[in-house]
């Protein structure tokens, strides 16, 4: 199994001493605490971080590991499922859930890490539930059926079964572990360069010149990757402004709505603004407004355009008002699941039908607002058929329109989805739809 590579953010603050060993297991048994009760992983590492005194390396050996426990649960799961036949107390699952990702995938000395773990569980539960922990993590290194699990087998693990039932139906079994790898296998950093600002040639030689590599995107002509996004955060570049962190994917969602055109934009489910900060950077002539129902998220918004905190299934603007209306809708987001791989574990199979009704609600209730021959570009994290083109071909049994090439750099193509093990990029949907 391949070996992590990652990078850190961010938590509460803790005091530094000799035993880092003991304050790993706590601070990541607090992260992943949080994230099983509902919490969102990268917002969850950035309290954990946010006011710690903790240095880089040891930032990125919690994120390396938290990340990793999430990434892997279920298959962390179906290691313990072999030896454990007892409920297990909850901080000692997660205690072993990092103590088994720590020598299935980061290949650590398991004699060490073994020893480590067992003291803690000692220090924190006493005498008897640290020679069930030692029993159970030795029992693990001297399984060779489950040490040697190839990667393809134990992805198969690190998924819900209805997941990979689901995908191995659609797209047969060979694609689907294809799928099930990449959606597994941890993210690179995308930025977006601003090239109101800089040229994406002269941010490469700047980011070079800083030590930090970069290569360019695989569609987006302002896409850079990168491996280690902190000292990206930290240069000049970023800082001023001419650099900032956005996927590739969401990026031609952007530039779908550049190519559509039109002087008043309306970003209906803005968000934090991302993309309304795109548009503004790409269409710098153009009237935007960006609209979300969440306020405390639209407080995030960049001061691109003119920011209305409101409902998109009730939007308070007249009929005819909008050129171009993107509506970057709610989903279930199993296109980013290689970003956060907590969600897997929260969706249920019967989201997707739901999330395909509420982005048809959410299609009518704008439709009127654009005017005659305007265009609404549509787009979703996900690459399911009922968040996707289902969608597309519900609203045409009720609306008048044409689907128009989304992108200038594809052929004869009425819409773009991305698939994961197909693209390398997140699992990404986009339509432009021009109103008849």
């Amino acid at each position: 199994m391949r070996r992590s590579k990652r990078e850190s953010r961010g938590w509460r603050t803790w005091p530094i001493g000799d035993n880092f060993g003991h304050l790993l297991r706590a601070t990541s048994i607090r992260i992943i605490r949080d994230v099983e009760s509902g919490r969102f992983l990268d917002e969850t590492i950035d309290a954990a971080f946010s006011r710690s005194r903790l240095n880089e390396g040891q930032r990125s050996l919690i994120y390396q590991i938290t990340s990793g426990v999430i990434r892997w649960r279920g298959y962390l799961d179906f290691i313990l499922s072999r030896y454990a036949t007892k409920p297990i107390d909850r901080d000692i699952r997660y205690l072993l859930w990092i103590t088994l990702y720590q020598v299935a995938f980061m290949k650590k000395a398991h004699y060490h890490v073994i020893k480590e773990a067992v003291e803690y569980a000692k220090n924190e539960k006493g005498k008897f539930v640290a020679g069930f922990l030692n029993a159970v993590l030795r029992r693990f290194v001297n399984d060779a059926e489950l040490r040697d699990l190839s990667p393809g087998d134990a992805s198969r693990y690190a998924f819900p079964e209805w997941l990979v039932d689901r995908w191995t139906r659609r797209f047969g079994k060979e694609a689907a572990d294809r799928l099930l790898a990449i959606l597994n296998s941890e993210p690179d950093f995308t930025l977006r360069v601003n090239t109101l600002r800089i040229t994406v040639d002269k941010a490469m030689h700047d980011l070079a010149a800083a030590g930090i590599e970069a290569r360019a995107g695989r569609l987006s002509p302002s896409a850079l990757i990168v491996e280690r996004l902190t000292p990206v955060i930290a240069s000049t570049l970023f800082q001023e402004g001419s650099l900032r962190v956005q996927g590739e994917s969401s990026q031609l969602a952007g530039m779908a709505v550049e190519a559509a055109g039109g002087p008043v934009i309306l970003d209906a489910c803005a968000g934090s603004g991302t993309k309304t900060k795109q548009i503004g950077e790409l269409c710098p002539r153009t009237r935007i407004i960006s609209m979300d129902n969440d306020r405390k998220r639209l407080g995030l918004s960049p001061p691109t355009g003119n920011i209305v905190c409101a409902d998109a299934l009730r939007p308070p603007f007249r009929a005819g008002a909008f050129d171009t209306i993107l509506v970057d809708a709610p989903c279930s987001s199993l296109g980013i699941i290689r970003k956060h791989p907590e969600i897997k574990w929260r969706r249920e199979e019967s989201d997707i039908s739901r999330f395909g009704t509420l982005q048809l609600s959410l299609l009518r209730s704008l439709w009127d607002l654009l005017r005659e021959g305007g265009r609404i570009v549509y787009s979703v994290c996900s690459f399911e058929p009922e968040e996707t083109t289902d969608v597309i071909h519900n609203l045409a049994k009720e609306k008048k329109f044409v689907l128009e090439n989304p992108l200038p750099f594809l052929f004869n193509k009425d819409n773009f989805l991305s698939l994961p093990h197909e693209t390398a990029m997140d699992g990404f949907f986009i339509a432009r739809i021009r109103k008849l």
